[in-house]
């Protein structure tokens, strides 16, 4: 009890309070569920970093935190002439012992918060269950007087399907993937249903209405078809966006329902975009349009006129379509954007290890600038990870990511989804993933105290190793001109020659030992290694050239055959690995083959395709058909004389590109190669009045050095 009647008394008691309790956290009366969330989280990390230590603001003991909108909170900001906080804003202010901790939205308390965790006590959240909490000490803070708000609106990046939102909120993500932010979080800048890409197939399903409605559908190769990975639909169809606005209607009342069901706010925006491939319609109305305004000016005619039908009753919604693949150019004639509608550009064609002032990044770099005169609201949608055969590979884009997100700051993007999925094996991640992160909230900050920061705490007495090779990766790539793209092949990594590998086996080697007893970190330390391991194992087991061999070549070749699993596929309904008796032992059940299921598609059809692929270049350097097979069995299907790409390139199987090879090895790229496929056709299809399955089988694919 305080007796205010005697000041050294009372000076006496107030100085016990403080050291029994070095802090306080008060919550409004009715606090809202982030409120009471922000204050449980600033409890158990300010517990964690004092221990048994004192706890000082401005000098003075038994500090009190005033988290989220108090009557204290509200009278003090008000009366220190500071305005109302905005949506996502926050404030750390102290007045005396006071610290008021608070935010706009559900949100900006959270930030308030974990600002305070992260830039005053020093914790860090790297990835989910990974922490970083600085021993227990004592801790004196001067007078604070910050507020921030992060740049973006949308700050989103995808890492995998049940990644905890907790980890996205801690680093100022307002979105999450497929993982939804719960109200205790501050919810999110999300997408109502029925989901946040590629939503065309999801609005209108071929399989439930393409009998009754084929009209609706692209009309590709003369027929009309559709499915997410199939096709598109026929924008031009009449009568489509009533089908379309009266879906949309549907999902807002849903999205808005399910927020309200958990106490969040309803969704902000709602996806109405192209389905996930390159078929679009060809009808006579679709292919005029196209030429009059672009694919994208088409696009934008169809969802303008849906969006700007739903402003009515929804003001304040935003409705998002993508510029992806064929649809990334701006529009032609006068189209733009409706000012409730988002273009989201992908960013499909980068060198994933360059910076967006590369050349290898003009495109992307053009792209933006000619966006932003086309649309109010232009996101980016970006890809942090590689995919395909070559997922997990090693890129060094982390110098650069900063220099990227400064440059769509500065010219009109505004949100961002991020796909940076599997961190258990991609490049760097939890670099990469924080300094991501940090670039959405503050493109403008200097990312080399981020990136000291982080080698030093994550790795400890490795940090200098690992930077090293960080630093030799990139140098090598700069060095060679090299491109990875987010689809690479080994070919793309030729920059690194064998030595190099070697050298970075010993550098690894030295950051182990400099860690080891220290299990996390040694983890941490394989992880770092894990990319360019994965590339090393590669090549010391397929990377010598076969000997001559009866029957494929008097020559030296390299040879891939299906059983070494290097294949990718793209229709997994249709393209599968299966053993072939007519190869090897039949007792062993002969060796692994590929096999296409030749009914699934018309494109496995005769003529049967095979070909090489500049990846770099998006052009195809070779390809021959052949009209009929050359036999009933195995037999070598020669492309020819091919000069190989010398970046990167890929070879593929039939006319449908559904099993690729995406291989290749130092003394491969630039030089000259016949280019040969083991092959056997059965069934029906290729042979009239045979028995069996309609199947294609791939057993070998060879690079032969030609003949003089």
């Amino acid at each position: 009890m305080r007796i205010p009647f005697f000041p050294v008394l009372a000076a006496a008691v107030a100085a016990l309070e403080a050291a029994a309790a070095p802090f306080e956290v008060r919550l409004p009366d009715e606090p809202k569920p982030w409120e009471k969330n922000a204050a449980e989280e600033l409890e158990h990390y300010l517990a964690l970093c004092l221990g048994e230590n004192q706890l000082t603001v401005d000098g003075q003991g038994g500090v009190v935190f005033h988290v989220g909108d108090t009557a204290f909170a509200r009278k003090k900001l008000a009366s220190d002439g500071g305005a109302a906080l905005r949506d996502e804003e926050w404030c750390v202010r102290s007045f005396g012992r006071d610290v008021v901790l608070a935010g706009g939205g559900t949100r900006g308390t959270l930030y308030a918060v974990y600002h305070f965790l992260e830039d005053d006590c020093g914790v860090r959240w790297w990835m989910d269950g990974d922490e970083d909490v600085p021993p227990a000490r004592p801790l004196a803070f001067a007078a604070f007087k910050r507020r921030g708000k992060p740049f973006f609106a949308c700050r989103n990046i995808y890492r995998f399907s049940k990644s905890d939102p907790r980890t996205a909120v801690r680093n100022r993500l307002n979105d999450n993937g497929d993982s939804p932010i719960p109200a205790e979080l501050g919810g999110a800048f999300t997408y109502g249903p029925p989901y946040l890409a590629h939503t065309w197939e999801m609005y209108l399903p071929f399989e439930k209405h393409g009998k009754d409605h084929p009209e609706w559908y692209a009309l590709v190769d003369g027929r009309r078809t559709g499915g997410q990975h199939v096709a598109q639909m026929c924008l031009t169809c009449p009568g489509l966006t009533d089908v379309f606005s009266r879906r949309l209607e549907e999902f807002i009342a849903q999205g808005e329902a399910e927020a309200a069901a958990k106490g969040l706010p309803a969704p902000r925006i709602y996806d109405i975009s192209m389905n996930d491939n390159i078929r679009f319609c060809q009808c006579e109305a679709c292919a005029a349009e196209t030429a009059k305004y672009g694919h994208s000016g088409r696009q934008l005619r169809f969802v303008n006129a849906i969006a700007e039908r739903a402003a009515a009753k929804h003001p304040d919604l935003l409705f998002s379509t993508f510029a992806y693949y064929y649809s990334e150019p701006p529009p032609s004639n006068g189209v733009r954007a409706a000012d409730n509608v988002v273009v989201r550009l992908c960013n499909t064609r980068q060198n994933m290890a360059a910076g967006i002032f590369d050349a290898d990044n003009r495109f992307m770099h053009d792209q933006v600038l000619a966006w932003s005169k086309f649309t109010r609201n232009l996101f980016v949608w970006d890809y942090g990870v590689t995919y395909g055969k070559g997922k997990g590979s090693p890129f060094p884009n982390e110098p650069y990511i900063f220099e990227k997100f400064r440059f769509y700051a500065d010219n009109g993007v505004t949100g961002f989804l991020v796909e940076h999925e599997d961190p258990e094996c991609a490049d760097m991640y939890e670099l990469k993933y924080r300094l991501e992160c940090q670039a959405m909230e503050d493109p403008y900050q200097d990312p080399r105290p981020l990136i000291k920061d982080f080698l030093t705490r994550f790795y400890g007495a490795a940090a200098d190793k690992v930077w090293k090779a960080r630093r030799l990766l990139d140098r090598l790539r700069r060095e060679k001109g090299a491109f990875v793209s987010w689809f690479p092949t080994t070919g793309e990594f030729n920059f690194m020659t064998d030595e190099d590998l070697e050298t970075f086996e010993r550098i690894f080697n030295e950051a182990a030992a400099a860690v080891k007893g220290d299990a996390k970190r040694e983890e941490r330390v394989e992880r770092a290694y894990a990319s360019i391991r994965r590339l090393t194992d590669f090549r010391r087991k397929f990377g010598a050239k076969h000997p001559p061999e009866k029957g494929v070549s008097d020559k030296p070749f390299f040879d891939f055959p299906a059983r070494s699993g290097n294949w990718a596929f793209y229709d997994a309904a249709n393209v599968d690995y299966v053993k072939d008796p007519d190869l090897g032992d039949p007792l062993e059940g002969g060796e692994t083959v590929v096999r296409f299921k030749a009914d699934g598609d018309e494109l496995y059809k005769l003529p049967f395709e095979l070909g090489v692929y500049d990846l770099a270049n998006r052009r195809t350097v070779a390809a021959k058909g052949w009209e009929k097979p050359l036999g009933t069995g195995y037999a070598w299907y020669n492309l020819g004389r091919v000069t190989l790409p010398e970046r990167s390139f890929l070879a593929y199987v039939t006319r449908k590109w559904t099993a690729q090879l995406p291989i290749s090895l130092p003394g491969m790229n630039g030089n000259t190669f016949e280019v040969k496929a083991l092959v056997k056709f059965t069934g029906p299809m290729f042979f009239e009045g045979s028995a069996g399955p309609n199947e294609i089988r791939v057993a070998r694919l060879a690079y032969v050095e030609p003949c003089d």
